[in-house]
């Protein structure tokens, strides 16, 4: 059987962001940021356990050979991205990230491996050639 490197890649890099991914949502919930957006926060966290779902979702589609594994995993990725960029970018550039270095380390993190995983992803789905699924 033949290794599918990108497959590895994209869902090594999705589960990667994990450790910025969960601080950073805990943070934002500690400081209401579900008000903000107009959720609670009951109704915030069934949001991003569906979230959640269909990201995992997309890690199983890839590791069964599915194409379509890799177009979730992109949207998945690049929803995370822009999100992250839209409510924390104004701040982080301003340089007075609410918690510290701390939480600009779980942003940026979220940010790069995120990024990293939409941009592979958008290959696997979209960039090459003969892969069918």
């Amino acid at each position: 059987m033949r290794k599918d490197w990108l497959g590895v890649s994209v869902i090594a890099l999705s589960l990667l962001g994990l450790p910025f991914i969960l601080p950073h949502i805990v943070e934002d919930f500690a400081r209401e940021l579900t008000r903000h957006v107009g959720r609670s926060p009951g109704g915030g966290a069934f949001l991003l356990g569906v979230y959640l779902a269909f990201q995992s979702l997309g890690l199983v589609l890839i590791a069964s050979g599915k194409r379509a594994g890799f177009g979730l995993t992109f949207w998945i990725g690049l929803i995370w991205v822009a999100g992250a960029l839209l409510i924390h970018g104004p701040l982080v550039w301003r340089g007075g990230f609410r918690g510290g270095w701390l939480s600009l380390v779980w942003v940026v993190g979220l940010v790069v491996t995120q990024s990293l995983t939409a941009a592979l992803a958008a290959w696997g789905a979209w960039g090459r050639r003969g892969r069918a699924g």
